[in-house]
């Protein structure tokens, strides 16, 4: 089989030599615009299509989600020129309280307790913040691009969150 190939490849270089320079041009092209593919903008994916889902929340993560959400909306209602604001907050942690224990490595489970004039207090070490997954900000405004930009940045800066977890959208 090896030779038949040698034999295919002497008589394709000796006669058909425009040919072989052709098939090498196009596969130098090829790759160089394999190498050019990933220069530019990144375009990102459009949406999946999914069936909308309702479901109602209780509870402390629903209820936190519902006030960071009031805050950060009464915090964009500030800004000047921003009119009608809307915004949904959804939380993947809820907040949570360390406390010191009375077990001195750390490791036990109950919490330190002390006793004050108005009652007992437990005695807190740490508080961590909510985790957020994603903000969506609606508002009138938004059409203009700077107003955008500066409620993009103001949620990414009052959340901590990355601009790809914040997405501002203009009403009707």
């Amino acid at each position: 089989m090896a030779s038949n190939f040698q034999e295919w490849w002497k008589k394709f270089a000796k006669e058909d030599r425009t040919k072989l320079y052709r098939l090498a041009g196009v596969g130098i092209l090829g790759l160089v615009l394999l190498g050019f593919g990933s220069f530019g903008p990144s375009v990102p994916s459009p949406p999946h299509t999914q069936k909308a889902v309702t479901t109602t929340h209780s509870g402390p993560l629903a209820e936190q989600e519902q006030e960071v959400s009031a805050q950060l909306t009464q915090i964009l209602d500030d800004i000047p020129q921003v009119h009608r604001v809307s915004v949904a907050v959804t939380l993947t942690k809820s907040m949570t309280s360390q406390y010191v224990d009375t077990n001195q490595s750390g490791q036990g489970s109950s919490p330190v307790v002390i006793t004050t004039n108005s009652g007992q207090a437990v005695v807190p070490l740490d508080e961590l913040g909510p985790s957020v997954a994603g903000v969506v900000v609606v508002a009138a405004s938004a059409r203009n691009p700077l107003i955008r930009a500066e409620l993009a940045q103001a949620v990414e800066t009052l959340l901590q969150v990355q601009p790809y977890q914040v997405l501002i959208l203009p009403t009707n």
